[in-house]
């Protein structure tokens, strides 16, 4: 059975990890793709030899069995919800959505569809968590304290859309929810109670009044605490690709540290100098994209049951949500 997908948003994150990923997937084609600009849909679509379209209900009129949305995020649940009510399964980028209520609404509707609803938490198909996930389990290390940090710079202008917290609800949600779906994942038991402090460093946060640096302490059940770090602030110019990933975890049975600070780093000069990329993403390698995608895809035809649900992802954001209004009244907030 092959399944026809469309895609919804042909900018930054198709262009750098999904294109790459759909084309390497067997039994599935990709039959549309649309954009609000008309040239990036021709774009998107070219690679497929899809068809483009810039109108969302000529796009949902078409005989599709998936919609993948890689659009912002304050997009998401007016989409994913149009696009469930016309029948069709919907894979939708991190976060679910800008809000937890708008989250749950794109879950009511999935449910009362009878259709699935997935969210791309693509840490969880990244090799390297996985990897430590299994050395945990193995070595019994029984984690209690763990601290993650992701931290860049972020690249784009004041007027981006990601600066604006109406729209991608600042770094605390935006990149928040990659950590705080990774702590819920690693510890495998629900939050408490968080309290967060922001800053705003960076030129581009203080002109939009939002936070670019921020800092959740989450108490989970069994008295295990997560420490969970997010920046767009780091002082490293863009071109040199620098996203660092600092884990630390720290059990009952032993630790386990992993940050890329912990071996040399390679230098390119060349007409300037360059540090290696591993992946154009920075955060994340190419094919955990690919598994999460194959995983999904194989999941709607009911050969495999879901690994990360889009429960997981409500609470990832509810997580983040709770840490800003902590952050704002200055006090630990109850999850």
């Amino acid at each position: 059975m092959e399944l026809r997908v469309g895609v919804i948003g042909c900018g930054n994150i198709f262009n750098l990890a999904h294109k790459r990923a759909l084309r390497r997937i067997e039994g599935i084609r990709v039959v549309a793709c649309m954009d609000i600009d008309e040239e990036r849909a021709r774009e998107g679509a070219r690679a497929f030899k899809a068809k483009a379209f810039t109108n969302l209900d000529e796009f949902l009129d078409l005989d599709i069995d998936v919609v993948e949305i890689l659009t912002p995020t304050y997009t998401h649940a007016e989409l994913a919800v149009a696009a469930l009510k016309t029948g069709k399964h919907v894979i939708v980028e991190k976060p679910i959505a800008l809000t937890v209520e708008e989250g749950e609404r794109m879950i009511r509707t999935a449910e009362k569809e009878d259709l699935h609803l997935f969210v791309g938490h693509v840490r969880r198909f990244d090799k390297r968590w996985t990897q430590m996930k299994e050395v945990i389990k193995k070595r019994n290390i029984l984690p209690m304290h763990i601290r993650k940090a992701e931290v860049q710079n972020l690249p784009f202008p004041k007027d981006y859309w990601y600066w604006d917290e109406r729209k991608s609800g600042g770094v605390a949600v935006d990149l928040g929810v990659h950590v705080t779906d990774f702590l819920r994942w690693f510890f495998e038991s629900e939050p408490l109670s968080v309290y967060a402090v922001g800053k705003s460093i960076k030129a581009e946060a203080r002109a939009n009044d939002t936070f670019d640096h921020f800092v959740m302490m989450i108490s989970f059940e069994g008295e295990k605490t997560g420490i969970a770090e997010v920046s767009w602030a780091y002082p490293y110019p863009s071109r040199y690709g620098v996203f660092y990933h600092h884990v630390d975890i720290i059990g009952k049975n032993g630790r386990i540290r992993y940050t890329p600070l912990d071996t040399p780093v390679v230098g390119v000069a060349k007409a300037n100098f360059e540090m290696p990329r591993f992946s154009p993403l920075l955060s994340t390698f190419p094919d955990a994209f690919e598994r999460e995608l194959r995983h999904f895809f194989n999941c709607i035809k009911g050969k495999e049951e879901p690994v990360v649900t889009a429960e997981d992802a409500l609470i990832a954001l509810k997580i983040a949500e709770k840490a800003k209004e902590s952050a704002r009244r200055g006090e630990v907030v109850e999850i």
